[in-house]
């Protein structure tokens, strides 16, 4: 029997990062999206980094230059491997030179007899390339649990898998992508994942993809058991794409709603003013029905422009309350010049 670890004795040690703050280069990273979320975009950027030495959404990637080794496991069927080739040499760059430092194989390569036959293959290929980066996409197509649901299943597949590189003493970073279930967590997105939470619970960092498809945004943010106190997680946020297949980070998703806002405020107020300049003496009524407005919507719109309106009116039978611009008609103030004024 050996004796227990003298626990008390065991000194922190510092996070090494593939990717600054994002990625750590001994640890476990999931990639989760939705179908046409960007994964493998945000998957095949990052591993043109590390070969190319690139920095990745603004990081650096902590790999020497020229050494980078990444194994791709490319297993999604629908994604031919030859878009997968095409996208890799002619839009990311890697040269040719450079493609002798990624090892990309296909559902073609992989052993089809087996679990455990799949994992000493996997090993083998480790053992041999010696990676930075084993990439695995989709990781239940290797993986195997009859019963995604299933707590102790998919924990048991997991663990098998890393279990089985810890055997051949990788040391590198285990990159895997997974699906998002259809509907949301308002709560907690970062709990999206398709079947057991043991999934979240096995991968110390979560990078979680998404596209509003009516803003045509893609976007990402992050779920870290690792994190640095430079970077932080990632706030749900825009992800840029550049013509180059380079990502960048763009501003807070929650920032951009509050910025829309204000524009939709913004343009509610020309209107009113806009209409007001036009018809001097218009009533509540007159403005909510040209306007397609709530009265509260208006009140709101005349209580923000504060003294940019005059309004004469007792607001009873007989007399109601009537909206001026004020200054409106005077030889210095024009609509363009309300308009302005409203910006």
């Amino acid at each position: 029997m050996s004796e227990t670890t003298d626990w008390f004795s065991i000194e922190p040690q510092k996070v090494q990062w593939l990717v600054d703050g994002l990625i750590p280069s001994d640890g476990y990273t999931a990639i989760v999206g939705k179908p046409k979320a960007g994964k493998s975009t945000f998957l095949r950027s990052l591993i043109a980094s590390v070969i190319k030495n690139k920095k990745f959404l603004g990081r650096a990637v902590e790999v020497p230059e020229g050494q980078g080794r990444v194994l791709y496991i490319h297993l999604d069927r629908k994604d031919v491997p030859w878009r997968v080739a095409s996208e890799l040499r002619d839009k990311l760059g890697i040269t040719k030179e450079e493609s002798s430092r990624l090892h990309l194989y296909t559902s073609d390569n992989v052993p089809d007899t087996g679990y455990q036959a799949r994992l000493d293959w996997l090993k083998d290929r480790v053992m041999a390339i010696q990676p930075n980066v084993v990439v695995i996409d989709l990781l239940w197509q290797f993986t195997c649990a009859r019963n995604s649901n299933d707590y102790k299943e998919v924990l048991d597949a997991i663990n098998q898998l890393q279990e089985a590189l810890r055997s051949v003493q990788y040391q590198g970073s285990l990159i895997v992508t997974m699906h998002a279930r259809k509907a949301t967590n308002a709560d907690d997105e970062a709990d999206d994942i398709i079947g057991s939470t043991a999934q979240r619970g096995s991968f110390a960092n979560g990078i979680h993809l998404s596209r509003d498809r009516k803003s045509g945004h893609y976007t990402i943010m992050t779920d870290q058991s690792l994190r640095d106190d430079v970077f932080g997680e990632i706030d749900k946020s825009v992800l840029i794409r550049n013509p180059d297949g380079s990502l960048e980070l763009g501003q807070k998703v929650d920032e951009l709603a509050k910025a829309d806002k204000v524009r939709r405020i913004e343009e509610d107020l020309k209107k009113v003013l806009v209409f007001v300049a036009k018809h001097p003496g218009c009533e509540m009524s007159e403005i909510m029905g040209q306007l397609m407005m709530s009265k509260k919507t208006v009140l709101r719109l005349l209580v923000q422009a504060g003294d940019m309106f005059h309004i004469d009116g007792k607001g009873i039978k007989g007399d109601p309350l009537r909206y001026y611009v004020r200054g409106y008609g005077d030889d210095a103030v024009s609509p363009e010049s309300c308009i302005q004024a409203a910006a």
